[in-house]
């Protein structure tokens, strides 16, 4: 990795970048500024001269002699003072700091008439001078006042400005990107120890977490989302190891079996036909139990991975269950039990014609299986303006209260204490996601010791 790969290098360019425009632009702003007000100092200082001159002289414009004193002041004070006819001639003036072509510019101004605030080219060092001119007339004769002050010490002011900003935004910036990379650096060193302690977490090291700090910053929510997700992580890997070690001993027990019934018949050349088909009858029966727990496997693995292709149509829920209640009357009769349908006639639905039956023989081979001989099982629906209720009771001795929380994990069988000892786990589970795919539920409405009786509901369409 590179180092502007790097979140800290990268996180100090930008500080310094916006940093570096904050301060160009301010350090601009302020020049600017700085540049005006002392242009602005400059001229007033100039103008109130001026002004001054000519209120003194147009007080006693006899007395020359005065005038040329303050004439001497203002010069020894760095400025020129001229006193002029309006043709340009000059009555009196002040020491000359200024040339002869400075001079003539202002002679020039003034014989077109100029007044006010003006700049002339020129000036010690070329930086210009600044003239302030105010025309007069004491008792009625015209005189014109020009105040001239060079701008050599105003422009070395200014740049005096300009490279202090020059030499100190760069040792600024250099200053801050230096803060600003150990500031970086010392914010992001959780993130780089969440990173390391989250590499050495593996398959089998993921009871393991990040370490939060404080409880209320950002970086402690960072790592307590990835404890979370540690934690989810932990339960799935749990889960999925259950999950197999839970199908691989569904699936051994069949296969066993048939291995076994088949290493039987193999054993004796002498067997009768009737023996044979004993054999084969057991094996018969393991198979398909074996079939029956390949598929829920295949459509539990498909529906984990979202991509059960689920097609919905329009059949009557009343005939849908008298094809399961045929579908299991041998296993109810051989059992002696009475299965009782309740359904409304003509029960339109709109749903997966595969799924739902089978949500129907989940449920309805789950009452047969825990209902004793000579019991019964009771199938109802009610019809609700958008949904139906359909319920399965059963006259058998429940579910036991540790059992309850539990009944619809897959694997899971609370059957001994039920009487049972057989089934996968896999019924209820899959009857469940069939309800809720269908934007319905299942739940257990009751269980005690006269029955348990399991509601589903099950939208319309």
């Amino acid at each position: 990795m590179t180092m502007f790969e790097s979140v800290r290098a990268r996180l100090t360019l930008w500080y310094t970048a916006i940093l570096a425009l904050v301060l160009i632009t301010f350090s601009g702003i302020s020049y600017v500024l700085l540049s005006r007000a002392i242009r602005a100092a400059t001229d007033a200082t100039v103008a109130e001269a001026a002004q001054q001159f000519a209120t003194n002289f147009t007080s006693d414009p006899a007395d020359l002699a005065g005038a040329a004193s303050i004439l001497r002041h203002y010069g020894d004070a760095g400025g020129e003072v001229l006193l002029c006819f309006p043709s340009g001639l000059v009555v009196a003036a002040s020491p000359s700091r200024l040339g002869t072509t400075e001079r003539a510019a202002i002679v020039a101004l003034i014989r077109r008439g100029a007044n006010g605030m003006h700049t002339v080219s020129g000036g010690p060092e070329g930086d210009g001078i600044r003239v302030a001119i105010v025309r007069i007339a004491p008792n009625g004769t015209p005189y014109v006042v020009a105040v001239a002050h060079d701008l050599d010490e105003q422009d070395d002011r200014l740049e005096a400005a300009a490279r202090a900003v020059f030499f100190g935004i760069p040792a600024a910036l250099l200053i801050a990107a230096a803060g600003g990379y150990l500031l970086a650096r010392k914010s992001l060193a959780p993130v780089t120890a969440m990173s390391v302690k989250a590499r050495q977490i593996g398959a089998e090291t993921l009871g393991e977490r990040i370490e939060v700090g404080h409880e209320r910053d950002e970086l402690a929510f960072l790592a307590t989302t990835l404890n979370d997700l540690l934690e989810r992580l932990q339960r799935a890997f749990e889960s999925q190891r259950r999950f197999m070690a839970d199908a691989s001993h569904e699936l051994r027990t069949p296969i066993s079996i048939i291995q076994g019934e088949a290493d039987v018949v193999l054993a004796r050349d002498d067997r009768t036909a009737a023996e044979y088909r004993e054999s084969i009858e057991i094996m018969r029966v393991a198979s398909r139990r074996l079939t029956r727990i390949v598929e829920n496997l295949f459509l539990i693995a498909r529906t984990d991975a979202g991509s059960y292709p689920m097609t919905k149509s329009r059949f009557y829920l009343d005939e849908a269950i008298a094809d399961c209640v045929r579908t299991l009357r041998s296993i109810a009769a051989a059992k002696r039990i009475e299965v009782t349908c309740e359904v409304p006639p003509d029960s339109v639905i709109v749903a997966d014609d595969e799924l739902l039956p089978r949500l129907l023989l989940n449920l309805i081979d789950n009452a047969l299986k825990f209902t004793p001989e000579g019991g019964r099982v009771l199938v109802k629906v009610d019809a609700r303006d958008d949904a139906y209720e359909l319920r399965v009771s059963d006259s058998g001795s429940g579910i036991a209260a540790d059992d309850l929380p539990r009944i619809f994990e897959r694997f899971f069988r609370g059957d001994r204490a039920r009487g049972a000892t057989t089934g996968a786990g896999l019924g209820l589970p899959i009857a469940r996601w069939i309800a809720e795919s269908h934007g319905g539920s299942l739940a257990v409405e009751r269980s005690g010791a006269d029955g348990t009786t399991f509601v589903a509901i099950l939208p319309r369409g």
